[in-house]
């Protein structure tokens, strides 16, 4: 295993700390990140149903809220990425090996669905039948994800470890209202949509064409990440 000399966002601070604890972190931060992003959306629709613009703006200040304080808190030990996306990529850039990869995807998605049902029944809501734009959405998700994909990495390999984390909750406040599917960008938040209820809901039809998309959009950004930056740390 080789350390980067300067300490980048979205890397642990100590990639020597045991996986299993490193794991419970991206577990239990992307579980928080999804029950508040589902519960944003219920509270936000049921205080003001007749202005779906105001939820959607509403849910992006929350959302990107939640992540910063997430990644800020909870970062230096397991870098912070509550996405199975970022993580995957590191892996195809020989940043990240392949078990602890597996584990982090794992305890991510694991989390997303424990967050999104919490969500549902603390709001004693029922998740949809139907939800979701489907194969209609992909366009959408395809942007959204490059351009989440591209912050990410491209606050990683500037070095800008205090303020990353920030410039990743901008660019989700834009996200989340400027792209028609609200920008979920991750696998693991449509995994938590399945099972929940309110605006974030969608149906597993429209769970496939999503998570499709995302996964072509990140590999569009790692492309365009390799082509401008150059480093790599790999953490076992």
């Amino acid at each position: 295993m080789t350390t980067a000399s300067v300490r980048t966002c979205f890397r642990e601070a100590d990639p020597s700390l045991a996986l299993p604890r490193r794991v419970v972190v991206e577990g239990l931060g992307t579980m928080l990140l999804v029950l508040v992003t589902s519960s944003s959306g219920i509270a936000a629709s049921r205080l003001l149903p007749a202005h779906p613009g105001a939820v959607t703006v509403l849910v992006a200040v929350t959302v990107a809220g939640a992540l910063v304080s997430l990644i800020v808190s909870l970062g230096r030990i397991s870098g912070g990425h509550y996405n199975p996306l970022i993580t995957s990529l590191q892996f195809l850039a020989g940043e990240r090996s392949a078990r602890c990869t597996a584990a982090y995807v794992l305890a991510q998605m694991l989390g997303g669905i424990i967050g999104g049902g919490a969500a549902a029944v603390l709001w004693r809501a029922s998740p949809p039948l139907v939800g979701g734009l489907g194969w209609a959405g992909f366009p959408s998700e395809f942007v959204a994800s490059i351009g989440l994909m591209l912050v990410v990495f491209g606050a990683s390999r500037s070095n800008q470890l205090e303020s990353g984390p920030f410039a990743v909750g901008a660019w989700l406040v834009g996200a989340v209202i400027a792209t028609p599917t609200g920008s979920y960008a991750n696998p693991a938040v449509v995994a938590g949509a399945t099972v929940t209820a309110g605006p974030l809901a969608m149906s597993l039809q429209s769970a496939v064409p999503y998570v499709v998309a995302e996964s072509g959009g990140a590999l569009v950004a790692l492309l365009l990440v390799s082509v401008i930056f150059s480093s790599k740390q790999v953490i076992e």
